[in-house]
């Protein structure tokens, strides 16, 4: 493993930890960005390689939620961003068209962003938009700090989304203002979820988090359409129902969506099917043009 760290972030115990861990190759480095924002970096390659960067995250604050996303009936809504990137490389996500990089960079200095949160009320505060946080329980207990903060703050619901399955990595009885929401998608689409687990070994996952006493929840997000698409989801909504009590388990439901020029920069990263399929143009996102009627046949199937 090489870990580019920031001088500054030498001395924080996330760092120490993870070097402790992996004895890696280290390079020390002023600023993140001087990795990380680099031009003509090739995205995939440093996607194969097992590298990171850590850094301190200057002036810790929160991203205001976006109207379009669910505020969960909060009064406040919020973002944080403790890791920018994924060590998954999933062919239709929004940060291969968002950030320059394939390397992670995982913020340290852990208390500056559990102090923040700690400031916030009436609040619902997602941990993993921008990355994928239980995906990291395995080089560091991400998740630890945040479940504390939740038995300490009932007014803020925080939720950590995932395709992992390091949920065996995860404290167990967290409180119910802690939530878990898996994305699960049919083996027909994780091969375009490169490095990331199976269906099966999610829904292994869900049922582990269940017995622990996890607040599950599952999101079918995004739907993408492939060849056989109606036999595909419903096999893979069937598999659901014989495996997890699927009728108590909130399922939100999304078809593939993307800022236009996200679209354009994942083209030169992935020739796949996915990021050239001719989506209409609308408000500067591209969609399908019968978005309505996927999400109603995938609802139909659920309910």
């Amino acid at each position: 493993m090489v870990i580019y760290i920031e001088q500054k972030a030498l001395d924080y115990n996330i760092t120490k930890h993870i070097i402790q861990k992996f004895n890696p190759y280290i390079i020390t480095i002023k600023h993140y960005k001087e990795v990380f924002n680099r031009s003509h970096q090739d995205f995939n390659y440093q996607k194969s390689q097992n590298r990171l960067i850590l850094a301190v995250k200057e002036d810790v604050s929160f991203y205001k939620g976006s109207k379009f996303c669910d505020n969960r009936g909060f009064e406040n809504f919020y973002y944080s961003t403790q890791i920018l990137g994924c060590i998954y490389n999933c062919e239709y996500c929004y940060l291969g068209g968002m950030y320059p990089c394939g390397y992670p960079v995982i913020f340290v200095n852990e208390e500056d962003f559990i102090n923040e949160a700690k400031k916030l009320k009436n609040a619902f505060l997602p941990i993993s938009y921008e990355s994928d946080l239980l995906a990291f329980e395995g080089i560091y207990p991400f998740h630890k700090a945040w479940i504390e903060l939740t038995k300490e703050k009932k007014d803020i619901l925080i939720e950590s989304r995932t395709k992992s399955a390091n949920v065996d990595k995860l404290p167990s009885n967290p409180p119910d203002n802690f939530l878990l929401t898996f994305s699960l998608s049919p083996n027909e689409i994780t091969i375009f979820e490169k490095k990331a687990p199976s269906l099966e070994k999610r829904v292994k996952s869900i049922q582990t988090a269940i017995k622990k006493g996890y607040k599950i929840e599952i999101a079918i997000d995004p739907i993408i359409k492939v060849d056989n698409f109606k036999e595909v989801y419903k096999n893979f909504i069937n598999y659901l129902k014989n495996n997890l009590p699927l009728n108590n388990i909130p399922v939100s439901i999304g078809a593939f969506r993307m800022n236009k020029d996200f679209l354009k920069r994942l083209r030169k990263i992935h020739l796949s099917p996915i990021t050239y399929y001719p989506y209409e143009i609308k408000n500067n996102e591209a969609r399908y043009k019968d978005e309505k009627k996927l999400i109603e046949y995938i609802k139909d199937l659920i309910y």
